[in-house]
């Protein structure tokens, strides 16, 4: 089976985190969570492995570590997952203007994204570089020759498709925009209106990068229907990856996934089963309602999202 790098792809609270929880079950498959935030986490001790061990004392990291060692030629005791030598930053590529980034992800051609970021070039690439020997030390780690990256950012997903197209694929994960700006408003203590522009402008930058990505590199999936019919839905995502079907995706084994960040979900052992959350449709005051769908319901609309 040949080497396929799978990203998700989706605003914040979109279902990144019970998607990569049920495709991890697969025998072939490996998710690696938000793997961009590996060195914070691991230096920093901010959130433990989804396994609840702390990264750097997580078995599965550590061999993931090995890995890195041999292939750096590194000492046995050389701590390399905290390394800012080789730390995956979500900020490496920077913000910068508007117009620039659009037009960064719209193109097609790596020499042209390049030279759109030509001031942040280098810290852009070197990032991108340092997320690909990682994905491959958990290649090498694991035996299984998908890696799922579900770290969600556009620009970031558009580099790595652009530093190595052939093995590149995208889930594109779409969720209701009430929901997921219900629960921003809930989380970051921002306006309804913030939040309704914000997931709008997130799905705009998505549009725009997966313009020039082929059609058949490129799988959607709804979290209401992945909660609602899951087998259904992710048989038709092994069929999207050419890979078969196993029952036990359909199981929540949180203990024995080793994602990197993600919805704090993953750490309630106790919830087995697979629920659709649509808590916003009782939570939601008619104003904010109103609001979402003067900015975004056009668009959510677009999305297959009713706007009643």
């Amino acid at each position: 089976m040949r080497p396929l790098l799978v990203y998700v792809a989706a605003s914040e609270r979109s279902g990144s985190t019970l998607l990569e929880l049920l495709l991890n079950n697969g025998s072939s498959i490996q998710s690696v969570g938000e793997v961009h935030r590996l060195a914070l986490y691991a230096r920093t001790g901010r959130e433990p492995c989804t396994c609840g061990e702390p990264i750097v004392r997580c078995p599965f990291w550590r061999r993931v570590e090995d890995e890195a060692r041999l292939a750096l030629g590194a000492g046995p005791d050389t701590p390399l997952l905290g390394d800012g030598e080789l730390m995956l930053r979500a900020g490496a590529v920077g913000r910068f203007g508007d117009a620039a980034e659009k037009a960064a992800l719209l193109v097609g051609s790596r020499r042209f994204f390049g030279a759109v970021l030509r001031h942040l070039a280098q810290a852009h690439g070197d990032a991108i570089e340092r997320s690909l020997f990682w994905h491959a030390m958990v290649r090498r780690a694991t035996g299984c020759p998908i890696i799922l990256d579900s770290s969600k950012d556009v620009r970031r997903m558009k580099a790595l498709y652009l530093a190595d197209p052939e093995p590149f694929r995208v889930i594109r994960l779409l969720r209701d925009g009430r929901a997921v700006a219900a629960s921003t408003t809930e989380r970051r203590h921002i306006s309804m209106e913030h939040a309704a522009r914000e997931w709008s402008e997130v799905q705009h930058r998505l549009d725009l990068a997966l313009l020039t990505v082929p059609r058949e590199r490129v799988h959607t999936v709804h979290y209401e229907e992945l909660c609602a019919s899951p087998g259904t839905v992710l048989a038709r995502v092994c069929a999207f990856l050419q890979i078969p079907f196993e029952p036990q995706m359909l199981e929540l084994r949180k203990a024995e996934a080793h994602g990197i960040g993600g919805n704090p979900m993953r750490f309630r052992r106790e919830e087995r089963q697979i629920r659709l959350d649509e808590r916003w449709r009782a939570e939601l005051d008619p104003s904010d309602l109103v609001t979402f769908d003067r900015i975004a319901g056009k668009a959510n609309a677009a999305y297959g999202y009713s706007r009643s």
